[in-house]
């Protein structure tokens, strides 16, 4: 039967239950008495509220996504939202959303005390790294809370089986982890272990498990269990355990005698071992300090005595002191006293306790190791040029006083006084191969190496660098010595050797060069005057006289060419004393050599073209000495150019200070590696007897000098069978 209205009413005012009705934007509609603690607003204010007024503001969202999925298929939905109070501070409820007829009708119930034990366990587990687990034996399903993936580094997300959760303890360990939980399931008894766990992430861990049977009926029906990571812990103890073990060991290993001297009774208690460490009566207990003192090296007992006095007097409570003593046979050892001191309410003390430790053999162990270094430091510092020794991790042991001097000076790092790795005071030069060689010699290979250097002093030095591995008794690697021989001299006569066979083979080229070069020059226009004076001579004339007599004048302007060309190189530097310079118009000095080449150019069919600068450049510069370096340069564009153009150019708007003169041909172009050698004298492109263009190698030569003498200077791009672009460069008037 339902409720009556009167009925529904009653229910809705007189409960517990938090009951609301809201349109989906969240505006409140209507809501029972209950709900007053959460709107402190009138009943006649309520349309113009909205709930999301009142939820904390990391609910808006979770509220705002859940009214949202909320439709005709899915109309129901259970959800948690925390409202902020007046009087109660936080609540916490848990509501039931329905959607019915565009409305949603909520009812909640106070859920407050859970959530905050909800939120305290999460703390707590997130600071103790701890994490909540059930096991269901029936149906095999496993559950971990969030802190158990977090342990394991796991996405929370993925979905847990007991096979799973046993697979990150080592192979090895996982039988007896899988134990635990079916003894406790046969036996009905709790467990717990500590074991190791690799994590999803290939960390380390170790972890404590807790679990406890829930029985119904005398059978588990489910498994609850903690997990907690005590790395930490663990650790902590390993390292206690390993300390105690060190302890052990190291006092069995040293030779000492337990004390309690007593200040203000001036007796001292010996242990049965510090007795018969220095031959002291076994039957006496107290020895007096006076007695104790007498067997202190003569020489050591004032410094001894203000040491003793100076350790009772300063601060803190520990006490250090060391001398010689007698034994019974009257030998003297080297001793070490550490002790505690025990102190009364004035600051004095009243009790030392501590050991009396044997350090002869280590004292003469240090005196013999003191003279071995000194030894080994002269050796050092009168052999190599440099010598470092490193242990087998490339520290620094012992280095000669120059690579000290050097290591200190270039990196500020002194090797004799703080631990220093080799590689990081190193020149660059040798970190390169440094890593490579050094292993070698640690695989007991000798390792011998040539590497040059510029020093301090911009000097360049060749060093001859030995890597040399030093063997123990059992002939195992505990060193490596570098050593590093100055072998500059050898190497600069070994260079100076191969520069004069060098340039005796280039001489040789040179001198092959020049007679080939000017044989070819002076013997062709002689030919062709001889023949045509034999003609003369036997009254032979052609019908083509007139060829004759201009091939005659080519052959004449030709041998005068080439000797006023060999003059003009013999004399370069008596042109220095008479240069003429006077302010000119390139643009004029370049149209008259453009104009002296035009008829060659045409005679070849070239395209031959002259592109002036509009501003007219002005250039101070001795015209008789640019005027053949530009001409030998178009000459040398048309004679290069069988077809194709010959293109010169001005412009002075590249640069304020400078006037750019480009001289461009598509003729044969010049090999990258020749750059240099054009502008070497009586080099030419071609040489010898088959040779195909004719010259006397001298010209580019003038040019290269004559410019420079100008203060200007030539650049040359070029490509082979692509043609050459020279670009002269003079300074402008300014």
């Amino acid at each position: 039967m339902p409720f009556t209205a009167e009925q529904f009413g009653i229910l809705a005012e007189k409960t517990l239950h938090f009951l609301l009705i809201l349109k989906k934007n969240g505006r409140i509609i209507a809501f029972n008495n209950r709900c007053g603690i959460l709107f402190p607003i009138e009943k006649n204010q309520k349309a113009a509220k909205y709930i999301t007024d009142y939820i904390i503001d990391e609910d808006v969202k979770v509220f705002n996504r859940s009214i949202s999925s909320l439709n005709e298929k899915n109309s129901i939905l259970s959800e948690s939202f925390s409202f902020v109070t007046e009087e109660q501070g936080v609540l916490s409820l848990k509501f039931n959303l329905t959607l019915y007829n565009d409305l949603i009708y909520a009812a909640g119930i106070d859920t407050t005390e859970e959530y905050k034990e909800h939120r305290a366990l999460m703390t707590i587990s997130k600071l103790t790294k701890t994490g909540a687990w059930y096991y269901n034996p029936k149906n095999n399903e496993m559950f971990w809370s969030k802190g158990c993936y977090l342990i394991k580094d796991l996405d929370p997300k993925t979905e847990m089986t007991r096979e799973l959760g046993a697979s990150f303890y080592p192979k090895e360990n996982r039988g007896r982890v899988e134990s635990y939980l079916s003894n406790l399931i046969k036996t009905k008894k709790p467990y717990q272990y500590t074991e190791k766990i690799i994590t999803h992430k290939g960390n380390e861990k170790w972890v404590k498990v807790v679990a406890h049977p829930v029985i119904y009926k005398n059978e588990v029906i489910y498994v609850n269990g903690t997990i907690a990571d005590v790395t930490d812990r663990h650790n902590y103890i390993e390292k206690l355990k390993y300390n105690e073990e060190t302890k052990h060991l190291a006092l069995k290993g040293i030779r000492s005698g337990l004390f309690d001297h007593h200040i203000e009774k001036n007796e001292v208690f010996y242990s049965a071992d510090f007795k018969k460490m220095l031959g002291l009566p076994l039957d006496q207990d107290f020895v007096p300090e006076e007695k104790f003192r007498k067997m202190i090296h003569p020489e050591d007992v004032d410094n001894a005595l203000k040491r003793h006095l100076d350790n009772l007097k300063k601060t803190g409570f520990q006490y250090y002191n060391y001398y010689r003593l007698s034994d019974k046979k009257g030998n003297y050892k080297h001793y070490e006293v550490h002790g505690f001191r025990r102190k009364n309410e004035n600051g004095e003390t009243i009790r030392m306790i501590g050991n009396l430790i044997d350090v002869h053999q280590k004292k003469i162990n240090e005196k013999t190791i003191s003279e071995n270094k000194n030894r080994l430091q002269a050796i050092v510092n009168n052999g190599f040029a440099y010598t470092v020794l490193l242990d087998i991790n490339g520290k620094i042991l012992i280095a000669d006083k120059k690579s000290l001097k050097i290591i200190k000076r270039d990196f500020n790092v002194d090797p004799t006084q703080t631990d220093c790795q080799f590689i990081d005071v190193m020149p660059i030069n040798f970190k390169s191969s440094f890593t490579h060689n050094f292993n070698e010699a640690l695989k007991g290979n000798t390792i011998k190496k040539e590497t040059e250097r510029i020093t301090a002093e911009g000097k360049t030095q060749w060093l001859e660098t030995k890597y040399t591995p030093i063997f123990d008794d059992e002939y195992k690697i505990n060193s490596v010595l570098i050593s590093f021989h100055d072998i500059s001299e050898r190497k600069h006569a070994q260079k100076a050797i191969t520069e004069a066979h060098i340039r005796e083979q280039e001489l040789s080229n040179l001198k092959s060069n020049i007679l080939s070069n000017f044989s070819h020059e002076i013997r062709t226009p002689l030919n062709g005057i001889m023949t045509i004076s034999n003609l003369i001579l036997e009254n032979k004339f052609s019908e083509d006289k007139k060829k004759l007599l201009k091939y005659l004048e080519e052959s004449k302007d030709r041998l005068l060419d080439t000797m006023n060309k060999l003059s003009n190189f013999s004399e370069i530097h008596a042109i220095h004393a008479n240069l003429n310079f006077e302010e000119v118009d390139i643009n004029y000095v370049v149209e008259t050599s453009f104009r002296e080449h035009k008829y060659i150019a045409d005679s070849k069919g070239l395209d031959y073209q002259l592109k002036l600068d509009s501003n007219s450049p002005q250039a101070k510069i001795d015209v008789n000495l640019f005027r053949p370096a530009l001409n030998n340069i178009i000459h040398n564009a048309i004679k290069y150019t069988k077809n194709g153009r010959v293109k010169i150019s001005i412009s002075s708007e590249v640069s304020k200070k400078n006037v750019y003169i480009y001289v461009k041909d598509s003729g044969i172009g010049i090999d990258k590696k020749d750059f240099d050698k054009i502008f070497e004298p009586l080099i030419q492109g071609s040489s010898g007897i088959n040779r195909e263009y004719e010259g006397t190698g001298i010209g580019l030569s003038l040019s290269k000098r004559y410019i420079e003498i100008l203060g200007g200077r030539i650049k040359l791009k070029s490509k082979l069978s692509e043609g050459t672009k020279f670009i002269i460069i003079i300074p402008k008037c300014l």
